[in-house]
């Protein structure tokens, strides 16, 4: 049966995750570099009794699946839509190197350089649909717009319909108070060109 089959990138303890898969998505695959996040995600998991991801979990740099793991992430996404369902990537990439707070070093920095490693991996894996998580400085400072841009003029070019929206989670009903930024591409392939 047809289902929206989720590869989580940069998954951290899995909230994002979380909230894809309460509302009918089911993960297949979990990437986070981060130990301790990444065994706190299994262990969440298991206490709430949700199912294994299907290819499983990666604890390791996105970027192996850029060159030697490149193959077995195709197999992966191409067994996924064997029964018809559709394949999005869903990832946060690390934001200090874009927050107003921290250095701004940008797409330079070592975290913004994950930024265009997950954009890369977007254009070569061609999923269905994505989202690409960040802080509001990516869009809202100067120098970052540029590179922000620059990745939109990217997907678009991969053939991806953008939605990008600053949004609140206090908005969301979650006590806190922070602004992050979703850039949410549907491949006009599979939808069309109108959205």
């Amino acid at each position: 049966m047809a289902k929206l089959k989720i590869f989580s990138f940069f998954s951290g303890s899995g909230f994002l995750d979380l909230g894809f898969e309460t509302n009918g998505f089911d993960v297949e695959f979990v990437n986070e570099f981060h130990p301790a996040f990444m065994n706190a995600y299994k262990y969440s998991r298991a206490k709430m009794g949700l199912r294994e991801p299907t290819y499983g979990y990666f604890n390791g740099d996105i970027n192996v699946f850029l060159n030697e793991r490149k193959k077995e992430l195709f197999a992966w996404i191409a067994d996924a839509r064997k029964d018809g369902s559709l394949v999005g990537f869903i990832g946060g990439p690390p934001c200090p190197d874009f927050s107003v707070a921290g250095k701004q070093k940008g797409r330079d920095g070592d975290n913004g350089k994950l930024s265009l490693s997950y954009t890369n991996l977007i254009i070569q894996m061609k999923p269905d649909f994505f989202l690409f998580e960040n802080v509001k400085g990516l869009y809202q400072t100067k120098k970052h717009r540029e590179f922000y841009d620059a990745i939109k003029r990217r997907f678009r070019r991969a053939g991806y319909t953008l939605f990008d929206s600053i949004e609140n989670a206090l908005e969301y009903g979650v006590p806190q108070y922070r602004d992050r930024l979703f850039l949410i591409g549907f491949s006009t392939k599979v939808f069309g060109k109108k959205l």
